[in-house]
C-alpha cells in the first residue's frame, strides 16, 4: 500500500494595517492586524448566543499568548503602542471588560468596566456605556495599573 502524506491546510486569515483611532472588526475566520512595526494574531474561539465572533489573541513577535478573549469588533488602535479592546474570561463571553494591550510589550491594563462607545479625541479617549452610563475620560496611561 502506498502512503499517502495529508496537508493541513490553515484557515486563510485576513491581514490587515490598522489606522489610529478607526475601530476595526475581523471576520469569523481570524486576522492578523499590523499597527506600527508591532502585529497582534487574532483565532476564532467561539460565538455567543448573541452574537459577535470572540477570538484568542497572540503577539507573534513577541511569543506571547494573551490571557484573556478578545471579541472581534470595535478594536481601536491608539498612539503607536496601543489597542483598546473588548474582553472576557477564557471560555466565556460575559462580563465584558474593555483593556488596554501594549502590543509591543504585551503589557495589558484593565479599564474595570466595559466601554462600548469610544470617541478618540486630539488629547483624550472619552469611554462610555450606553447602556448603564458610566463613562471615563482617559488622558494618559500611566494611572492604570499594568500588568
Amino acid at each position: 500500500s502506498e502512503f499517502i502524506q495529508l496537508q493541513h491546510k490553515e484557515t486563510p486569515m485576513e491581514f490587515l494595517v490598522a489606522e489610529e483611532g478607526i475601530p476595526q472588526s475581523i471576520g469569523c475566520e481570524g486576522a492578523t492586524i499590523a499597527y506600527y512595526g508591532s502585529e497582534i494574531e487574532f483565532h476564532y474561539e467561539t460565538v455567543p448566543p448573541h452574537g459577535d465572533d470572540i477570538f484568542s489573541a497572540k503577539l507573534p513577535l513577541l511569543n506571547i499568548q494573551l490571557p484573556f478573549w478578545i471579541y472581534g469588533r470595535n478594536l481601536i488602535f491608539l498612539d503607536a503602542y496601543y489597542l483598546l479592546a473588548e474582553t472576557v474570561e477564557k471560555g466565556t463571553w460575559d462580563p465584558i471588560t474593555s483593556m488596554l494591550i501594549n502590543i509591543h510589550t504585551g503589557k495589558y491594563a484593565s479599564l474595570d468596566h466595559w466601554y462600548n462607545n469610544i470617541s478618540v479625541k486630539e488629547k483624550e479617549i472619552e469611554l462610555k456605556n450606553d447602556y448603564d452610563g458610566k463613562s471615563m475620560i482617559l488622558k494618559n496611561v500611566d494611572g492604570l495599573k499594568w500588568v
